[in-house]
Parts: C-alpha cells; sequence; structure tokens
C-alpha cells in the first residue's frame, strides 16, 4: 500500500459505482474515478451528486476515461459484467501485484471460474471468453464481494440511495483466516459509511445473490414489473420459488450450497420493496442486459452436470428475445 492515504479507483460510475464513489469521495483524499460520455462531463462540471434521502452530497474526485497513471492501490470494479473487458483496458496500466481488486458485479464472478481443473470453468467462455480479466486481475489480489443496495441513477452523474449499500467481503479462496486485503478493504469501506460483513465462504454469498437476481431480474423484464408487483401475485411469487430451487439445484451439483433457503430468499425479494431491478432500468433505457453472466452461466453450469433448469431457462430466453424487439 502506498504510504498515507490509499490510492482508490472506481471504474465504473453508474447507480452503483457512483454510490461507492460519492460515500468514500468524503473520507479518502486519493479517490479518482473513470467514466465516460455524458457521465464524464457531467462529473468534470457538476460534481458527482448523490440523494440519500435526507441530503444531497456533491463531490469533485478527478474523472477520466481511464485510471490515473499511478499504480493504484485499490481498483474498485463497479459496472455490469459484460462491460468488464472493456473497462479492464482502461485500467490494467495501473495494476501491480500489491494492487487490490473489488469487483462489485452480479452473476457468475469471472474469478470463481478462474483456475486450471475448476469444474466452474465451463462458465468461462461465457463471463471471461478471451481470458482479458483472469490476465488482467490475477485472482490472489481479488477481494470477493457481494453488494446489496437499491440505488439508482436519476441522469449521469446523479444518483441516489435511500439506504447505505451492504457489502459482503471474503477471501476467493475460502481460507478460514481472511488476507491482510480484505481487512484492508474492510477498513476503508466501513470508514465511508458502507455496510461491510466479512464472509469465509464468499463463493456461497455469490451463489445466493446470484439465485436471487436469476429469479427477479430476467422476469421483471419480461412482466415489465417493479419487486412489489411480482411479489404481490401469487403466480409470480411460485414462479421465482422455481426458478431459485433450480438454481440452488445447479450450485449443489458444484459444491455450492446457498446460506438462504428458498424461503429467505423470497423473503428478501419481498423486502425489496418497490425497487426496480437493475435489468429492468437497463431494458427501459435501451441498454444491453445482463443476462450472460447473470442467466447463460448458469445454463451453461447446468448443461454440464445435467441439472434441468425449465424455468429459468425459460426466462432467460424470453428476455433475450424481448431485448431485441426493442425499438
Amino acid at each position: 500500500m502506498t504510504a498515507g492515504a490509499p490510492r482508490i479507483c472506481v471504474a465504473g460510475v453508474g447507480a452503483l459505482g457512483g454510490l461507492l464513489a460519492a460515500m468514500l469521495a468524503r473520507t479518502q483524499p486519493h479517490l479518482s474515478v473513470v467514466a465516460r460520455g455524458e457521465t464524464l462531463r457531467r462529473i468534470r462540471t457538476d460534481g458527482l451528486v448523490l440523494h440519500d434521502g435526507t441530503q444531497t452530497h456533491v463531490v469533485r474526485p478527478p474523472a477520466d476515461i481511464r485510471a490515473p497513471d499511478a499504480v493504484q492501490d485499490i481498483i474498485i470494479l463497479a459496472a455490469k459484467a459484460h462491460q468488464l473487458p472493456a473497462l479492464a483496458e482502461t485500467v490494467a496500466h495501473a495494476v501491480d501485484s500489491r494492487t487490490i481488486i473489488v469487483p462489485v458485479v452480479n452473476g457468475v464472478p469471472w474469478w470463481l471460474t478462474a483456475g486450471d481443473g475448476n469444474p466452474l470453468g465451463v462458465a468461462r467462455s461465457v463471463v471471461d471468453p478471451h481470458d482479458v480479466l483472469a490476465r488482467t486481475f490475477p485472482v490472489p489480489g481479488v477481494v470477493g464481494c457481494v453488494a446489496y443496495a437499491f440505488a439508482s441513477s436519476d441522469a449521469p452523474g446523479v444518483v441516489r440511495s435511500l439506504r447505505p449499500p451492504l457489502l459482503l467481503l471474503g477471501d476467493p479462496s475460502c481460507e478460514p483466516a481472511y488476507p491482510p486485503r480484505v481487512r484492508i478493504v474492510e477498513e476503508i469501506f466501513r470508514a465511508a459509511g458502507i455496510g461491510i460483513r466479512l464472509c469465509p465462504e464468499i463463493a456461497r454469498e455469490v451463489w445466493s445473490k446470484l439465485a436471487a437476481n436469476l429469479a427477479t431480474n430476467p422476469l421483471s423484464v419480461v412482466c415489465e414489473a417493479d419487486l412489489t408487483t411480482l411479489a404481490a401475485s401469487e403466480t409470480m411469487r411460485a414462479l421465482m420459488g422455481d426458478v431459485l430451487r433450480e438454481t440452488i439445484a445447479v450450485g449443489e451439483a458444484y459444491g455450492i450450497a446457498p446460506l438462504k433457503t428458498v424461503e429467505e430468499l423470497l423473503g428478501v425479494i419481498i423486502g425489496a420493496g418497490g425497487h426496480t431491478t437493475s435489468m429492468l432500468q437497463d431494458y427501459r433505457g435501451g441498454r444491453s442486459l445482463e443476462l450472460p453472466a447473470i442467466g447463460h452461466a448458469v445454463m451453461a453450469l447446468a448443461a454440464a452436470r445435467g441439472v434441468p433448469t425449465p424455468n429459468a431457462a425459460a426466462m432467460v430466453r424470453i428476455a433475450d428475445f424481448k431485448s431485441t424487439q426493442r425499438t
């Protein structure tokens, strides 16, 4: 780590990346962000704006289309999984063997599929088809992360979040003792007011979140409905339960048992209130959907072990088709 305050770069300033950057910027003097297009322009001219329900905060971190030239101590990757290879090109020059990588992404993360002989490598062709992520961000430098945050972006460079995010952190190797990099990230994030829980079995937390995402995100696009609307329907609750069971079965086929039951996961979904899923936000905004990491990767893993996933596969296929029909 750099002597004094660490150099931290948040790469990707959408709703979640913007929320984390805005919170970290208040305690970290050497924080920078990687953005592009109108988001970059707005941050440079008006600052990064966070509405947290009680106050409006404006921070002005250095912003550019690539990370600073200096090697960074921590790089937070906050983008859709399918955007990560392009994002890697914008930060690769600022990564060395000491850089801590915190991927705050949904779906099956590339680090879970890395390594020779890894049975989960079946999904590598979906989440990291050209090994760009594995080469740029070696797993020994990664802090596994699962994010629970209900944030939205009202406009480029403007983020709204009515509650602090909760990040679950862990070592991808799932060793009993947390390595120093996990503790470093924990301390920095806690100081910024970000909720943190350390998890000794981060892969199981990843799969719990993945199951919830697969049960809700494609369905929200197919129905064009928020979580409250879906949860109010007995038929939709039953369908979400079926997808949860199928996704859990896929994880168990690879030795990853989620830490929450189907009933507990449904409770989390129902408790999210009127949240509009990120996939539905992307659908309405005309952006690519995060189906590869959330859906296609699970389908590939299911096929390799012969796990039936009729409901999940149908939802993914319909959402895929619907995304191609937007005018």
